[in-house]
């Protein structure tokens, strides 16, 4: 049954909604609760031992956006504060290398993306909950990031892994400095069709390890 799927929503290129398997290569599956939670992530599988250790790699290279999907609350800290929901824009290049931007959010007014998908998002709710099937989609239509890229100069980069096993490394983070707003209602539309031990589907902050952090003020690029 979809409803015993650890799961996330995700939006892609190609114009629907889906309610789907993390991605994680048909691996094991995961949660963020309880045995299979975060601190065990490494131990569930041999493909997933970059959880608990990896190495970095790092190629300035042009992305592609491929999908979209959401986290609450947030993965990434800023100034050690935690937002409560943090949506991450997945980019690839054409050798398959990836980076990801990622948006925080506040609770406050809707946010112009979701709002546009809201009458989506609950169709999709209803349609996992009667579903025997592991993944459902619906059709969105064209949308658009350009209200999520508006005044957003100050940024923050990285080079870390996937926050979902396999925890592959390599990726490129892109933490935009302005914080939006999101309603509670969107949050809750988009956590209606998870289990429990997903409905908050954020890995813990892991330590630096070394890592260099830059911050950019300057308008990024797609």
């Amino acid at each position: 049954m979809a409803s015993q799927v650890c799961t996330f929503f995700s939006m892609s290129l190609l114009l629907f909604l889906t309610y789907a398997h993390y991605v994680n290569g048909g691996g094991p599956q995961f949660s963020y609760l309880g045995p299979s939670g975060p601190k065990r992530w490494g131990s569930l599988s041999p493909t997933y031992s970059t959880c608990s250790n990896g190495v970095f790699r790092l190629n300035g290279k042009n992305y592609s956006l491929v999908q979209m999907h959401w986290h609450s609350p947030s993965e990434h800290h800023l100034d050690g504060v935690r937002y409560d929901v943090e949506l991450h824009l997945v980019h690839k290049s054409v050798d398959g290398e990836v980076s990801v931007i990622a948006v925080l959010y506040h609770y406050g007014h809707p946010d112009p993306l979701l709002s546009k998908i809201q009458t989506k998002l609950a169709q999709l709710g209803k349609m996992v909950h009667k579903s025997s099937h592991e993944q459902a989609q619906i059709v969105i239509g064209t949308i658009t990031t350009k209200q999520i890229r508006k005044h957003s100069r100050k940024y923050y980069r990285y080079v870390g892994s996937f926050s979902t096993p396999p925890c592959t490394q390599g990726v490129i983070w892109n933490i935009l400095g302005k914080v939006r707003s999101i309603s509670r209602e969107q949050v809750s539309a988009l956590k209606e069709p998870l289990i429990f031990g997903c409905k908050s589907n954020s890995r813990p902050v892991q330590p630096l390890n070394g890592r260099k952090i830059e911050m950019f003020d300057d308008e990024m690029s797609h």
